[in-house]
């Protein structure tokens, strides 16, 4: 095969258009359950966990800045989904966790995205299914210990 013809498979191109159908899922699907929620708050509610985590931890298990998750947090206790607790163990720290509608939301989107990946799943078959997710896994931590160049 020609470069030419294989560019069906740049993986550059395939992941841009694997990420815009899943926005597009994820705004058709999970979003319109809730009003003002949007797919930029879903990595971020779907991180928080049923124990709660503090604000300097989500920011650091998404590899992002603290300002960044911090603005998304007012977004979601905006809309009563998160509310922030002053943390037992250390009184400058707080806890996000979830609010009795942001604990509804969160089991709704899981059902959902189990829904999805039952779907994917008749697609490729479970087993290669595990294996793309595998995959995904690795160049993302493979790019997570890249160097920064500018």
């Amino acid at each position: 095969m020609t470069k030419i013809e294989e560019s069906h498979r740049i993986v550059c191109k395939l992941i841009y258009l694997l990420k815009r159908y899943m926005d597009d899922w994820i705004n058709s699907q999970l979003c319109c359950g809730c009003h003002n929620f949007n797919n930029a708050h879903l990595p971020l509610f779907m991180s928080i966990g049923s124990e709660g985590i503090s604000n300097n931890a989500l920011a650091e298990k998404l590899n992002v800045t603290k300002q960044a998750t911090s603005k998304i947090i007012k977004e979601l206790e905006s809309i009563n989904l998160v509310t922030s607790q002053k943390s037992k163990s250390d009184a400058r720290a707080v806890t996000l966790c979830y609010t009795e509608e942001g604990k509804q939301f969160y089991n709704s989107i899981v059902d959902q995205i189990y829904k999805l990946e039952a779907e994917y799943k008749k697609i490729v078959g479970a087993k290669n299914y595990e294996i793309a997710i595998d995959v995904m896994m690795k160049l993302i931590d493979f790019h997570d210990h890249l160097p920064v160049k500018c």
